[in-house]
C-alpha cells in the first residue's frame, strides 16, 4: 500500500517543519512496515513556484499494510506532532497501476494492471526526476507553461509540486477524476505534449520516475475541501 500525505502548517510552526526535513529521518527509518519513504518539501504558486512555501509538505510512503500506516499514526513521534501542529492534513491511499523509471536507483511500486479499475475510478499520478544541473535554466523556462496546462483541467481534482531538494529534485502529485481525463491530458494537451518532447529531445533528466495509481480512500482535506465529495471514497 501506498500513500501520500499533505501536510500545511501554520505560520509559529513553520521552522519546526523545516527542521523536520533532517531530523524526522531517525523516526521515520525505524517505523516497522515501512518499506521506502520520501519527505518532501512543495514551492509556492501551488508548488510549481521557484521559491519554496514553507508552509506546506508531504510524506510520501510504502507500507507492509494499511494497519502499518495506522500503527505509525499512534505511535511514531514524527506523525503525533505533525498532527497537533499542522493545519491541515490529507492522505491518499493508492495502489500502483503502472510504473517506470527509478527514484535514487530503485523503483518501490509493484503494479497491479490497469484493466482492474473501474473506468469512473479516480486515478493519481506521481512523476519525479532529477534535473541535470546544466539544463535547469531551461527547465525552468518551462515550468509556467506546465503548471498552466495542468491548471486548466476540469477534471484535474488536486495537483501540488513537491521536492526533496528545491529545484533539482523535483516531482508532482495529481488526482485526476478517472482515467480518461488522464489520458485526454497526456495525449492531446498541447502544452503537455510541447514539455514532454522538450524533456527527450534537450535530455533534462538524470533519472526519472513516472508511476500510475488507482486511489483507494482518502482521509482528511485539502484547501478546505473534501474530495470524497468528487468521488474518492
Amino acid at each position: 500500500m501506498t500513500t501520500v500525505t499533505l501536510f500545511r502548517y501554520p505560520p509559529e510552526h513553520i521552522f519546526w517543519a523545516l527542521r523536520q526535513m533532517q531530523q524526522a529521518h531517525t523516526a521515520l527509518r525505524r517505523t516497522p512496515g515501512l518499506q521506502f519513504y520520501k519527505l518532501m518539501g512543495s514551492g509556492g504558486s501551488g508548488g510549481f513556484g521557484l521559491w519554496p512555501n514553507w508552509r506546506v509538505y508531504a510524506l510520501l510512503g510504502v507500507w507492509d499494510s494499511k494497519d502499518a500506516w495506522s500503527q505509525f499514526q499512534q505511535d511514531n513521534p514524527f506523525a503525533q506532532q505533525a498532527h497537533l501542529r499542522s493545519t491541515e492534513q490529507m492522505t491518499t491511499f493508492l495502489r500502483p497501476l503502472r510504473t517506470h523509471g527509478l527514484w535514487n536507483g530503485e523503483n518501490p511500486f509493484s503494479p497491479i494492471a490497469e484493466q482492474n479499475i473501474s473506468a469512473d475510478a479516480p486515478v493519481a499520478v506521481l512523476t519525479r526526476a532529477r534535473i541535470r544541473l546544466k539544463r535547469l535554466p531551461e527547465f525552468l523556462r518551462y515550468t509556467p507553461i506546465a503548471s498552466a496546462s495542468l491548471s486548466e483541467q476540469k477534471d484535474l481534482l488536486l495537483s501540488i509540486g513537491i521536492g526533496e531538494t528545491p529545484l533539482i529534485y523535483q516531482a508532482t502529485f495529481s488526482i485526476w477524476r478517472n482515467m480518461e481525463a488522464i489520458q485526454q491530458y497526456a495525449y492531446r494537451n498541447p502544452a503537455h505534449g510541447q514539455v514532454v518532447r522538450k524533456t527527450r529531445d534537450r535530455d533534462w533528466y538524470s533519472e526519472e520516475m513516472f508511476t500510475r495509481f488507482q486511489v483507494t480512500g482518502m482521509t482528511g482535506a485539502w484547501e478546505g475541501k473534501n474530495l470524497t465529495d468528487s468521488g474518492v471514497k
